[in-house]
């Protein structure tokens, strides 16, 4: 069960609630992420009971990296969504679940929907998703709660296959087919978005692509099913696979649309992204800021710390991950250091012990 593997975690790694009120720009591990277009990222939690193969964020029970993870507070983090929101100044936001894990198994996804559906100025609500989590009832619960749109995450529909991408010998492939039909009857709109995996998954990305044009995903003028080039990540789990250049990929992708009559690709315009203003960047690279350091960060070697002073809006409040030699936990945790920032891209804060 896949309740079990997020028990497995929590026996082998620290899981982190985040505290009421800690900032929630900053990191990748959980809160917002703003790219400077109408799209807002928001991770609610890092935890994941999967260990897929690929997996770019080496997520799940069979992390070889991680000392923590994060389940966000649900209040700090609608708050913060709303300024956010309000920031951008237009009334067509879509706010994206995603994250450095399964935003499924969030224990208060629910509330979480709702909450981002009363922002004024949030048009859709989307997530990605492996979709396996979810009984028919929380499926139900997601949709009255104002859920739009699903990324379904899945890389074939052999049941065996499914298993050994997964990770996970108990993952349903057919479960999930059957929740997608639940989806759409709900108004759901689903679009398909597998990673393609040479030599491992080329013939059922084909069979994807013709199950997902038959069962209707893709609503709304949106493409059915939306490939993912297979890209290894320096700190990911890697595939045994040749990895297709982009040139490649392309290729194969409108051989594929020739092949079987079915748009594979979608420009900014189809899917309603633009660009709005990005929050701005409080802190500089090289930059000297006092930091107090609030717990480990996800990966070991990493701690996360409060930048200060707080000025109590999430437009200007930053967290950043410090790094350090994990041995000097005990003496970093709960108190005030200095951090020079070493990168802030996306607002996405890293620094180094001065």
């Amino acid at each position: 069960m896949w309740r079990g593997s997020i028990n497995e975690i929590e026996r082998t790694r620290e899981v982190i609630r985040v505290e009421r009120g800690t900032p929630q720009v900053g990191t990748l591990a959980f809160g917002i992420v703003d790219r400077g277009t109408n799209i807002i990222e928001v991770r609610p939690t890092s935890l994941c009971p999967l260990s897929c193969i690929y997996c770019s964020v080496n997520a799940g029970p069979r992390s070889t990296n991680r000392w923590a993870e994060f389940v966000d507070d649900l209040d700090t983090l609608l708050a913060a969504l709303e300024e956010v929101v309000r920031f951008k100044g237009t009334n067509d936001v879509e706010v994206h679940i995603d994250g450095m894990g399964e935003p499924g198994v969030y224990p208060y996804l629910t509330q979480l929907i709702r909450g981002i559906k009363s922002i004024n100025g949030v048009s859709t609500v989307s997530m990605q998703t492996r979709l396996y989590m979810f009984t028919e009832e929380e499926l139900r619960e997601l949709a009255q709660a104002g859920l739009d749109r699903i990324n379904l995450s899945i890389d074939t529909l052999n049941p065996e296959l499914a298993k050994k991408i997964s990770g996970a010998s108990w993952y349903d492939v057919n479960h999930v087919k059957e929740l997608v039909l639940q989806a759409l009857e709900l108004g759901i709109n689903v679009i398909a978005s597998p990673v393609w995996l040479p030599g491992i998954n080329d013939n059922d990305i084909v069979e994807i692509i013709k199950w997902a044009r038959e069962v209707g995903l893709g609503r709304n003028k949106l493409s059915p099913v939306l490939i993912q080039k297979y890209i290894p990540h320096k700190r990911g789990r890697k595939a045994r696979v040749r990895v297709m250049t982009w040139q490649e990929f392309w290729e194969r992708i409108k051989r594929l649309e020739g092949e079987l009559n079915v748009k594979l690709t979608a420009t900014n315009e189809e899917l309603n992204i633009h660009k709005a203003p990005k929050l701005p960047k409080p802190y500089k690279v090289n930059e000297e800021v006092k930091v107090r350091i609030i717990s480990r960060g996800i990966l070991r070697g990493e701690f996360l710390g409060v930048i200060l002073p707080l000025s109590n809006t999430a437009i200007f409040d930053r967290v950043i991950t410090v790094l350090a030699n994990p041995t000097m936990e005990k003496i970093l945790i709960g108190n005030q250091v200095r951090v020079r920032v070493i990168e802030n891209d996306d607002n996405i804060y890293i620094g180094k012990l001065v």
